[in-house]
């Protein structure tokens, strides 16, 4: 799914926005790279910046694109790191874990001339929420943004052209023991809270059968000047 969310917002950035070519480019939250692995074919003469908080994952990042010269990785937390200007701040499936979401937009907005992005919205993850009601535990995922909440805040910012979509992604695991492994895979801190091991254990124990998983994606590229 993250594949499939990147190569969706480098394509929405492309066919809404063909005449720009940014010289520098800013991906915060790279993760393994899936976002820098797709524009470089796009833009090979771009100057990169890849960004993330997961050692682990930097170290992916750059294995995964050795041998390119103009790129820089920088491990530190997106949200206080004063990162200065680029043509181009990008970001997949990462804003969703910062502490002030707007703040953060507002902030990437005003250090680029296009900012792109997708990040969770609200409905995401509801069945394994349920899964939590249904046996009285505490809930532990977080409170995503709602769509129209978030698009009113990216218009407020008065962007000159802008995009906005959102994509629903149903994934299915055979039981909840499986996608508890799949979590823990992909190095993001998922959950609001702790699950305690006996809790865990009760999840496991209950829900044997195969589950579905709804991720819900919201992409957005916005700019400050319209590239006629």
């Amino acid at each position: 799914m993250q594949k499939k969310c990147a190569a969706k917002l480098v394509n929405i950035l492309i066919n809404h926005f063909p005449k720009f070519y940014p010289q520098s480019i800013l991906d915060l939250g790279t993760g393994t790279g899936y976002i820098a692995e797709i524009l470089l074919k796009n833009f090979p003469k771009s100057k990169y910046a890849l960004n993330d908080i997961s050692p682990n994952m930097l170290a992916k990042a750059k294995k995964k694109l050795i041998g390119y010269e103009k790129i820089r990785f920088i491990l530190d937390d997106m949200e206080t790191q004063n990162f200065g200007f680029h043509d181009l701040i990008i970001s997949n499936l990462a804003f969703q874990w910062v502490n002030d979401l707007k703040g953060m937009i507002e902030r990437a907005y005003k250090n680029s001339s296009v900012l792109a992005f997708s990040c969770l919205l609200d409905g995401t993850f509801d069945e394994w929420s349920k899964i939590f009601i249904e046996l009285s535990l505490p809930v532990p995922t977080y409170k995503y943004s709602l769509k129209q909440e978030l698009e009113n805040h990216l218009l407020a910012l008065k962007p000159e052209k802008y995009f906005f979509d959102s994509q629903e992604f149903i994934l299915e695991f055979v039981n909840s023991s499986e996608f508890i492994k799949y979590l823990k895979n992909l190095g993001a801190n998922q959950g609001s809270k702790v699950i305690l091991p006996s809790d865990l254990k009760q999840v496991i124990k209950t829900y044997t059968d195969k589950i579905n998983i709804t991720y819900k994606v919201f992409f957005g590229v916005l700019s400050k000047c319209k590239f006629s």
